[in-house]
């Protein structure tokens, strides 16, 4: 019995599905929020809130940052900068 009920947690922590009531699709950025080039692949992330929008890093900006364990402060000083205070940071949880 013990068999069947991991299994059928494991299914439920497996459920990524969009929940539109709950959740928020954003557009990911064309550009790079530190550099402005244009990026066709992202990998480094962080939401923008007030925009809807998903900032990213370029390449060269995301593996300068995520090696110095700076990639969190850097998009928050990004939010600042483009939203004019430090109290645009309240919307986020860490």
């Amino acid at each position: 019995m013990a068999m069947a009920d991991e299994i059928v947690n494991e299914e439920e922590g497996t459920d990524f599905s969009f929940d539109p009531g709950s959740q928020y699709e954003f557009e990911v950025e064309e550009t790079c929020c530190i550099t402005g080039e244009k990026v066709s692949a992202s990998f480094c992330r962080f939401p923008d809130y007030r925009n809807g929008t998903l900032m990213v890093m370029s390449k060269r900006a995301m593996i300068t940052h995520l090696r110095a364990g700076t990639s969190i402060q850097k998009f928050r000083e990004v939010l600042v900068q483009r939203h004019h205070g430090e109290e645009v940071l309240e919307q986020y949880a860490s």
